[in-house]
């Protein structure tokens, strides 16, 4: 008889096990965020949210708070692949001391999660450092000449220039040319005439 009760459990927790939907222990989806300061004090906030399940999640009822700055919905799709995850990131006034996200994740066989995250115990993010006034420029002063460096490669030896043009060499050189032409005419007649 002892038998037969050990036997009868086993079948009732066996059947009961075949019941209950295992798959909605195994939906999972998880969220995590950092919010640092940057140099000019603003406060950015990325979350990532990561689907553990085998299908495609539904992201729904997205709530964000403080409100972004800027975009009301940062870029967060509908939907997630399976076993995959999406990042995204947004501005927060900077004396935001804790943010928080929530919304409803979903996935084809109907199954829903209410999925919470936050990042509490923030300082307010520093204002930047003025910048230093910059002095004004000191007044302009006369610069002496800067002496030109003696050249690296040997100079070829030239004449000096003497001024005159090449023009006025070319004159020159048509006046000497008429001039002899007219004195050998003139020689040669004076010897055809003697």
């Amino acid at each position: 008889m002892r038998l037969k009760n050990t036997l009868v459990v086993l079948a009732a927790v066996a059947c009961s096990t075949l019941f209950i939907p295992g798959q909605a222990y195994a939906h999972t989806s998880v969220v995590s965020g950092t919010a640092p300061c940057d140099q000019a004090g603003k406060r950015t906030v990325t979350w990532t949210i990561k689907n553990n399940w085998k299908t495609e999640e539904t992201v729904k009822n997205l709530s964000l708070s403080p409100k972004p700055l800027g975009e009301t919905s940062p870029g967060l799709p509908t939907t997630i692949k399976k076993d995959g995850s999406y990042t995204f990131s947004y501005e927060v006034p900077a004396d935001a001391t804790k943010i928080t996200i929530s919304f409803t994740a979903q996935w084809p066989d109907h199954y829903e999660e209410g999925v919470k995250g936050s990042i509490g115990n923030l300082p307010a993010c520093p204002s930047p450092s003025p910048k230093p006034s910059e002095s004004p420029s000191p007044s302009p002063r006369e610069s002496s000449p800067t002496p030109v460096p003696p050249s690296a490669t040997p100079s070829k030896p030239t004449l000096p220039t003497t001024g005159v043009a090449l023009p006025a060499l070319l004159i020159g050189a048509l006046v000497l040319i008429g001039g002899g032409i007219a004195f050998a005419l003139i020689g040669r007649r004076r010897r055809l005439e003697a």
